[in-house]
């Protein structure tokens, strides 16, 4: 098998799960209310165990939730910080800080980056033979 054929298998297959994880978390948080919340505690640098920030909202209905994100975030949060939060309404333990990454929005164009990657390889391929 050629080089460029093995690459272009192993950068679309791993283009294809991350688009596959972005539309998943994408579909799944899309009907989530909105909600204005803020940052709890976030431990961040060299010495700590976790970059998982912890933020709080209060629902529609007006009772207060706490949660620890389940992505590690690029962002320095400090306590305090507001940040937007996306929630399931039947499901409130269901909550992401409304960013892209967190949206699932990052996953999926990496995911469509590495499949066109993939599509290059496959066309070098075509041409040189």
């Amino acid at each position: 098998m050629p080089v460029s054929v093995f690459l272009a298998l192993v950068f679309g297959c791993v283009g294809a799960v991350l688009m596959g994880i972005g539309l998943s978390r994408r579909r799944a948080s899309r009907n989530w209310l909105c909600a204005q919340g803020r940052i709890i505690a976030s431990d961040w640098g060299l010495s700590t165990p976790s970059r998982y920030p912890r933020f709080e909202w209060r629902d529609a209905e007006g009772n207060l939730h706490m949660h620890e994100s389940s992505m590690s975030s690029w962002r320095h949060y400090r306590k305090g910080d507001p940040v937007p939060v996306r929630y399931d309404p039947a499901f409130p333990k269901r909550a992401v800080i409304d960013t892209p990454v967190q949206r699932g929005a990052s996953f999926f164009w990496l995911g469509v980056l590495l499949c066109g990657i993939a599509g290059l390889f496959l066309l070098v391929e075509l041409l040189l033979n």
